[in-house]
């Protein structure tokens, strides 16, 4: 058996799950119930409308992804299958690339389809002009969701304790998406002696732009911000940023998000006992 056999069995276990179709009506219910509330909330505007739901997804992707996860491969360890799995002919490696790819799948496919109909729905309410740009959307949303897959799997991967792969999950999706900005500022503050002179726009030092990019969110932002032009990511292109935080920086550190945690969590799981 080959890791494509290990995503197969995953994807098909994932179907056979009653909290995969739940996953599957909380994206349709968030995308199509915000496609339709927006004209009470935003601009109405196609553009706008693509703005307001990357915000909705921003919070809710990386939840979802980490639940997927999180305890994809210690579950396995714990329950001891994991044993009886790699009796067969695959080895760690297959296991855990095969577990990231069947968890990508079961997180992006309903998602890619939730935000196809809301997309749908948006053009219908408010128009069409910049829905050509609407597959950039999608392309970063898939960026954006393999970060936190990877982030999640390779937590999974790290350790056999149940209660620290919980504090870690929780922990890094309140650093990731809820407190990331917070320790930027609160970095800034303290480097330059509480002088808060240093956070207003033409104050900040150039390797701050990259410090506060390295959040996944803001990396999903500044790659929105190529196609819809919104003001989530306005930081980066102003005249004053430096010139690597473009959107190639962005596809960079979303792919790093993705692989460093699974090379980290790979290299403690494939040392460490079953």
């Amino acid at each position: 058996m080959t890791w494509r056999d290990i995503a197969h069995k995953d994807i098909n276990d994932a179907g056979r799950s009653k909290s995969i179709w739940l996953l599957v009506g909380i994206l349709l219910a968030l995308s199509l119930g915000y496609a339709y509330a927006h004209q009470y909330l935003g601009e109405e505007t196609f553009v706008g409308f693509v703005n307001g739901l990357a915000g909705v997804i921003a919070l809710v992707l990386p939840l979802l992804a980490v639940m997927l996860g999180y305890k994809a491969i210690v579950h396995e360890r714990t329950s001891g299958s994991l044993l009886l799995s790699l009796s067969l002919p695959h080895n760690r490696r297959d296991l855990a690339l095969g577990t990231f790819v069947g968890r990508s799948v079961v997180l992006l496919v309903p998602t890619l389809v939730a935000l196809v109909l809301a997309g749908g729905l948006g053009a219908i309410l408010y128009g069409t002009e910049g829905i050509a740009r609407y597959p950039w959307f999608l392309f970063a949303t898939v960026l954006f969701g393999l970060s936190f897959v990877g982030i999640a799997v390779g937590l999974s991967m790290s350790t056999t304790r149940d209660r620290w792969i919980t504090f870690g999950a929780l922990g890094g999706y309140l650093l990731l998406v809820n407190f990331w900005g917070l320790l930027h500022t609160m970095t800034l503050v303290i480097l330059h002696r509480f002088d808060t002179a240093v956070l207003l726009p033409q104050n900040l030092p150039e390797w701050s732009y990259l410090y506060r990019l390295l959040e996944p969110g803001q990396a999903y932002y500044r790659l929105l911000e190529l196609g819809f032009d919104g003001q989530r990511a306005s930081l980066y292109v102003r005249e004053s940023a430096p010139f690597y935080v473009d959107w190639w920086m962005a596809v960079l550190l979303l792919v790093l998000w993705t692989v460093v945690p699974m090379l980290l969590g790979y290299r403690r799981f494939s040392s460490g006992d079953l």
